[in-house]
């Protein structure tokens, strides 16, 4: 499905688990590597660079020799060496999804007391190169492909976000500006793909002739006004959901919040608050905060004027609150749920059923088939038809 409307996807039935492995120029893993496989598993999250691991088995019983690391047959290249370029794909039997392109990483081999030794091949998507500085910054009345745009175009500096790397925005006329966007002390490429994932954007490295670029859109885009497939799943507990366990704290819950900064130009504090009644809280959050009061606090930010402050100090609220309801939980293989995600959880009681935004995802391929485990905060009941 293309477009930006939101799809709703009630989860139905399920094939063969499938992966592929494809490294380096379209050169796939062979036959004998693939029934080395034990289990396949790719990790992401909104708040940091996407991975996957392979486990392989690592022990040749014709040879009596290790099939990928310590063998002593030195002229025989492992096709697992870190650095190579690896693209991995998940989902079933004539229906796989991309879930990253990335690099290998990490080797660990592991020699165990009893059993058939195993290696472990993990990695990063290639993104991970762009970690250089971390940075705590603000924009106001700008929108995110313009943040996207500005951060490529500005050097790599201690004091100022900025990657040195074009971005190419194709959806930018799409979008409004945002009143306010706090960057808290995150590598400039992590802030980037957490706003990607927030629109439904993907965030990748990609080639034009001579030219290499971030793409900072949706995955689909193939003209004016293209959109991403943009999926909210149905998930029912007692069906689809395998397990949930949701976490409703109120003990670290703030009702207040108050920036303190230092103008360095007039040697003044600079000084803002906010407090729970600023927010745009949905009902079962503002019910809730409104009831137990939390408490209040003091925080020290660089700010350059009032105004920024009250603004920082709601958006740290914000964050705190949507924290309220968490939950983890496991559902059968969805190769599209991922980090950024919108999940409808039902069966759960009036309390815990809801939309859930998805902050972290786990797709695991192995003997026991293909699960996803995923961590979400509540963000509210389920919207009516015709709504979300």
């Amino acid at each position: 499905m293309t477009g930006t409307a939101t799809a709703v996807h009630a989860v139905g039935d399920f094939y063969v688990p499938a992966f592929q492995v494809v490294l380096d120029d379209d050169q796939t893993l062979p036959e004998n590597v693939l029934r080395d496989v034990v289990n396949v598993t790719y990790h992401d999250s909104v708040d940091d660079i996407d991975s996957f691991t392979l486990v392989l088995n690592n022990w040749d019983d014709e040879a009596r020799d290790f099939k990928y690391v310590g063998s002593g047959r030195g002229s025989e290249r492992s096709p697992f060496e870190p650095g190579r370029k690896i693209a991995l794909h998940m989902g079933y039997e004539g229906s796989l999804d991309k879930m990253l392109v990335g690099e290998i990483t990490r080797l660990e081999p592991e020699f165990p007391k009893s059993g058939a030794p195993t290696i472990s091949v993990s990695g990063l998507n290639e993104l991970h190169g762009f970690r250089r500085e971390q940075h705590t910054w603000s924009w106001t009345d700008k929108t995110d492909s313009e943040i996207a745009g500005e951060i490529g175009a500005n050097p790599i500096h201690r004091t100022r976000p900025g990657i040195d790397f074009p971005v190419r925005t194709p959806n930018a006329r799409q979008e409004q500006p945002h009143e306010f966007i706090f960057m808290n002390n995150e590598h400039d490429i992590v802030f980037l793909l957490r706003r990607a994932r927030r629109l439904g954007y993907t965030l990748a490295v990609r080639t034009d002739g001579d030219e290499r670029f971030l793409y900072f859109g949706f995955q689909d885009q193939r003209g004016p006004g293209a959109g991403a497939r943009e999926v909210t799943y149905e998930i029912e507990w007692g069906r689809s959901l395998l397990d949930f366990r949701p976490d409703l704290t109120t003990a670290n819950q703030i009702s207040e919040v108050t920036v303190r900064g230092w103008d360095r130009r007039t040697g003044r504090p600079i000084e803002g608050s906010a407090s729970i009644d600023d927010l745009g809280l949905n009902t079962d959050q503002r019910d809730v905060a409104r009831a137990i009061r939390g408490r209040r606090e003091v925080v020290h930010r660089p700010v350059r004027s009032r105004a920024e402050a009250r603004r920082v100090a709601r958006s740290i609220l914000q964050q705190n609150a949507e924290e309220l309801v968490v939950g983890k939980g496991t559902t059968l293989g969805l190769p599209l749920l991922r980090s950024g995600e919108k999940v409808d959880l039902k069966n759960l009681g009036s309390r815990f059923s809801g939309r859930y935004y998805v902050t972290n995802t786990t797709h695991t391929i192995g003997d026991g088939g293909y699960v996803t485990a995923f961590t979400a905060r509540r963000e509210g009941p389920i919207p009516a038809a015709g709504t979300a």
